[in-house]
């Protein structure tokens, strides 16, 4: 639906508009000229100030005269078209004049478009006709020229609404310039066309301001006058500026208030630099505008440092960085251990800080599990945990990982570069493993990563800040390797900021029956196995006996084979049982005589109907058995299935 107002100085006219207005819609659907569904708004206002506080929401508006003229210089979004007192109008105002006052001075009232010629006219019609022109639309000046035409000896005014209602204050008559259908006519063809022209350029200019006002830079346009013309939201913002309508058309010193800002603006020539701004700092660049050689205007872009790190912090999230985030928090650690207690105590107190950390412990006993939990912990969390196995990597290839490189570093460096680990990194912590394994000749370049917080890319001379927390762990003694000559001393002095000893699983064995639990509901929830695989509690002191020297992950495997081995209707610690006496063990228990009950020593392979008489005896309790007859109840276990086969 296309919207058309007409504003009207008197009520009079309106029947002739919305007449004509029908008449045109009508023919020009009938000659198939246009099919458009048009809206027709009427609206009466001789001033432009009665009819600022009721302007319409249209795509054209047909205005006549001196309020045209007003709306005019306002410059509004959508066309405004005159309602033109043509010729024909004004010999017809002329012809009423003479028929109702013959010869009788008058005085025509208006804007210069409204009564040109009219003098003209009037003298070949012989009448007397003076016209009196105001500069502006407002009562104020009208009433002037009623009372400079009175003055004059004028007898009948001739004007719109208010023209006609002062002079008749003043005792003179008055007769209203009409529009006629002609007139009408002309001015509804035109404002058709022009709104539809105006509907699609609006939509465009709306296009192109939402998309300026969601750029990322703020933009601002200077015309040829040294005049804002434009600025889109985020100038607004970096500018710390109020409402835009306040700037455009004033003078660009009103948004670049600052001597620094002025300069760079006013410079003739293109300009890119980096300057301080209020609490901030700005990147500032200016492009001129030319046409046929001439210089008609500047853009200024503008970009605030705060949100450029911003942008690159959440690019390196986005796009480059995927996968490196903690899995794991202090609510994954399962334990009742009071020493592991203590441990997981101390780790939140270091997780407020951000300090390095050295996690010591044997292989196996968690560390890359309790530094993600610390990772999590911190005020870091949203960033990125990377973590690296110092010792799975030759030095070469360490080096690139941990520092990146730039395109053409080295053959087979990637097409445009590739960023390091300590650049993924960045706001977030990175893990280093195996830290003892590091090769000396990169210990040093670590060691100025750790004191001066940045990194330069293998074949690059660019210095990269950084802002990195770093958590190292090792299974080694790393003190006797600085006195071996193998670690740097300045180095292990800035990596130990803060310790962290994690105790061996066989010096926590109360959190064996609570780990084993737990892992052996998580292997049957993955292989879908709904059959329950319960322990005994002389299972459990069975697996606590065991030194278990590879700690919690060959616990965590122990009880994967359990799993998968397990079939439904077999005894549970009989398969135990058997895994623990044949899993391999890097400390096996040698093989000795052991006493048989009732002699003093015994070989190992007893013989069958011992081992039923000690069942028997025990009431079929194996692990009594193997207790009474001094072997372990995997051994029990590996003879009685030795006899059975033989049977």
């Amino acid at each position: 639906m296309v919207r058309i107002a007409i504003v009207i100085p008197y009520a009079s006219m309106a029947s002739l508009a919305q007449e004509v207005f029908q008449e045109h819609t009508a023919q020009m659907r009938l000659q198939q000229r246009d099919s458009t569904d048009y809206s027709l708004e009427i609206i009466v206002a001789p001033t432009t100030q009665e009819l600022l506080p009721q302007m319409p929401d249209c795509d054209a508006m047909i205005v006549r005269g001196a309020t045209y003229l007003d709306l005019c210089r306002n410059a509004l979004s959508v066309p405004v078209i005159e309602l033109i007192i043509n010729g024909t109008d004004i010999v017809n105002m002329l012809l009423q004049l003479r028929q109702k006052y013959g010869s009788v001075p008058a005085a025509v009232l208006g804007t210069q478009n409204m009564i040109l010629g009219v003098e003209k006219l009037a003298r070949q019609l012989n009448v007397d006709v003076t016209p009196y022109c105001f500069p502006e639309n407002s009562v104020p000046e009208i009433r002037k020229c009623v009372e400079q035409a009175a003055r004059d000896g004028k007898k009948v005014v001739i004007g719109g609404s208010t023209g006609c209602r002062l002079a008749e204050e003043m005792g003179l008559t008055s007769m209203l310039i009409s529009s006629g259908r002609e007139a009408f006519w002309n001015a509804i063809s035109e404002a058709k066309q022009q709104a539809k022209i105006s509907i699609v350029e609006r939509e465009k200019a709306l296009s192109l301001q939402t998309m300026l006002d969601n750029a990322y830079e703020g933009l601002v346009a200077i015309d040829r006058n040294r005049q804002i013309s434009f600025l889109n939201m985020a100038a607004i913002q970096i500018l710390q500026l109020s409402q835009r309508e306040q700037y455009l058309g004033k003078p660009a010193s009103t948004v670049f208030s600052t001597p620094t800002l002025n300069r760079i603006v006013s410079a003739a020539e293109n300009t890119d630099e980096i300057i301080e701004y209020k609490n901030t700092h700005l990147s500032v660049k200016t492009r001129s505008l030319t046409m046929h050689g001439a210089p008609v205007g500047r853009v200024v872009s503008l970009l605030n440092a705060a949100q450029i790190q911003t942008t690159e912090d959440q690019l390196r999230k986005k796009l480059h960085y995927k996968g490196h985030q903690a899995k794991y928090s202090f609510d994954h650690l399962i334990t009742r251990s009071p020493r592991m207690l203590e441990c997981i105590q101390e780790a939140k107190a270091y997780a407020l800080t951000d300090s390095n950390i050295v996690v010591v412990g044997e292989t196996g006993t968690g560390k890359e599990l309790i530094s993600q939990s610390i990772h999590a912990f911190s005020h870091r969390a949203e960033n990125n945990f990377v973590a690296l196995n110092c010792a799975a990597l030759p030095e070469n290839l360490l080096e690139s990982e941990l520092f990146g490189y730039v395109e053409g570093a080295f053959t087979g460096a990637a097409k445009g570069g590739k960023p390091g680990l300590f650049e993924i990194a960045h706001n977030g912590t990175i893990f280093l493993d195996e830290i003892s394994e590091i090769p000396l000749g990169l210990q040093g370049r670590l060691l100025r990563v750790l004191q001066e917080r940045e990194i330069m890319r293998l074949g690059d001379n660019r210095i990269i800040p950084i802002n990195i927390r770093v958590i190292a762990a090792t299974n080694k003694n790393l003190e006797d390797l600085v006195h071996a000559g193998k670690f740097r001393s300045d180095l292990y002095y800035r990596l130990y900021v803060l310790q962290l000893n994690l105790p061996a699983l066989r010096e926590r064995r109360e959190d064996i029956p609570l780990l084993v639990q737990g892992f052996i509901r998580q292997f049957q929830a993955r292989e879908g196995l709904t059959t329950p695989l319960e322990l005994s509690e002389a299972d459990f002191r069975l697996l606590q006996d065991r030194p278990w020297r590879g700690n919690i992950r060959e616990l965590r495997n122990f009880c994967e084979r359990l799993v998968v081995l397990y079939q439904p209707g077999t005894s549970v610690s009989d398969l135990l049982a058997h895994l623990l006496d044949t899993s391999c063990s890097p400390d096996p228990e040698p093989q000795v005589a052991i006493p048989l009950p009732g002699s003093s020593h015994a070989r190992i392979d007893l013989p069958y109907e011992t081992l039923r008489a000690v069942l028997q005896e025990c009431r079929g309790n194996r692990t009594q058995a193997a207790a009474k007859l001094g072997i372990s109840r995997g051994t029990l276990w590996r003879m009685l299935k030795k006899y059975q086969s033989q049977d």
